[in-house]
Parts: structure tokens; C-alpha cells; sequence
């Protein structure tokens, strides 16, 4: 015991005379490298988590996420916190047909899902927006324009595509427009639009399979009888 207690004595004293400073000027610099150093395939990687604070049940998620896609390619997925997933695909095809499929759900349970740019952390990408589409009643047929569409997309969340079908055929009841909202801010109800000397036009919003929200904030993923507003009222 003696001899093995010197020794980590001595070691201690070997590592107390090493220069900190040398480790701050070392280092190795890629900056004048024209290579690809990076061999990790990140080009078709989703991280998700689902709208609950309860436990998810990783195995039979999977299985049920797998057999709802049915990745040509395959699919691997990796929890890598207690809500929060990556699912890795191996083809284009596949992974946008994941994204444009959304919103997915397991069990009563949404999924939000973020793609990762090359280089991304996936246990550090923010992850609170929703891909939806969004129907569009009661507008004038004197708005019913790409570029009105794509303003109003804009103004719900951030404009993703229109409906092929919007402007196909002579008459519409409402038009069709894909958005990303943030789920952390309350989801909008109608716009106004007026053009010249007409009289206001309100346009209102009625969501697609949209998760739950509270009708007290405005905030998906939640309730009103779990809302913190609910006692101020």
C-alpha cells in the first residue's frame, strides 16, 4: 500500500510541473485544409421530441415511427435525452417525405421535429417548431393571389409552400398554405387585408390535425385547465 500510495505521489508532481501554458499555445489548425476532414453522414438527420412531460416508451416508439414511414433506406434512431430523439435516414427520399408528412403523432403525442444542418449538435438544436398546414376561409376572391398567400403564410409563421390545388378551377372555398409556427408563442386566428378603397377583407385560419393547444393563451401543448393564465382570470 506504501509503494502504491508514492507512486501516485510522484505522479501528482509530474503533473504539477506541467506548463499549462504550453497546452494553450499547441493546438493543430485546419484552417488552410481544402479536405473534407469530417467522415460522420449528417446530410439526412432529424432530432425530435414529443408535446408531453411524460415518459416515452423508447422501444415501442420506434417501432411505431418506423412502420408509419417506411424508410426505403432504413432508418437508425438514437434517444438521446428522455424527450428528445435522432432519427437518421439514409436517402433524400425519404427524409422529406418524413418532413412534409408532418405533423406525426404516437399515441396521443405530437412529434416536433427539427432537421440538422451539417455540423449541428443534435443535443443542442432548439427544437420548437411545427410544420402544419393551414386553411385560409373567408377571403375575397380579389386576394386569392400566390403572393397574398405567401404574405399571410408569413404572417401565421414562416411560409413553407402553397397547396398545388389553390389556384386550380374556377372557384375555391378557402385556400391551403404549409407554415413552421413556433409552438412558445400563441397561434394566430384571422388576419385583415384591404386593398384601395374596398372595405376589409378577415381572413380566418382554421389548422390541420393541429396537436393541443389552450384556448386561454394561445399556446400549443397544453390545455386550459393546465395553463398558468387559467388563475389569473
Amino acid at each position: 500500500m506504501a509503494r502504491s500510495d508514492r507512486a501516485i505521489q510522484k505522479l501528482e508532481e509530474a503533473l504539477a510541473m506541467v506548463s499549462l501554458e504550453e497546452e494553450e499555445q499547441g493546438g493543430l489548425n485546419y484552417e488552410d485544409t481544402t479536405e473534407e476532414l469530417s467522415e460522420i453522414d449528417d446530410r439526412w438527420c432529424l432530432v425530435g421530441k414529443f408535446l408531453t412531460e411524460s415518459s416515452i416508451d423508447f422501444q415501442a416508439m420506434q417501432h411505431k415511427m418506423a412502420n408509419l414511414w417506411r424508410p426505403g433506406k432504413g432508418l437508425y434512431v438514437k434517444q438521446l435525452e428522455s424527450n428528445r430523439f435522432l432519427f437518421q435516414f439514409y436517402h433524400e427520399v425519404d427524409i422529406k417525405r418524413v418532413i412534409e408528412g408532418s405533423p406525426w403523432t404516437f399515441g396521443r403525442f405530437h412529434l416536433i421535429l427539427e432537421r440538422l444542418n451539417p455540423g449541428d449538435n443534435p443535443r443542442t438544436v432548439e427544437i420548437n417548431k411545427l410544420d402544419i398546414w393551414v386553411q385560409l376561409h373567408g377571403m375575397n376572391a380579389r386576394f386569392m393571389s400566390q403572393c397574398v398567400v405567401t404574405d399571410v403564410g408569413n404572417y401565421i409563421g414562416k411560409f413553407i409552400k402553397n397547396d398545388t390545388n389553390n389556384f386550380i378551377g374556377v372557384w375555391r372555398e378557402y385556400l391551403r398554405v404549409r407554415v413552421s409556427i413556433p409552438i412558445d408563442i400563441p397561434i394566430k386566428r384571422r388576419m385583415k387585408l384591404k386593398k384601395s378603397e374596398d372595405n376589409w377583407c378577415w381572413v380566418n385560419f382554421k389548422y390541420e390535425a393541429i396537436p393541443t393547444f389552450c384556448f386561454i393563451c394561445g399556446i400549443i401543448g397544453h390545455g386550459e385547465k393546465f395553463c398558468d393564465k387559467l388563475f389569473e382570470m
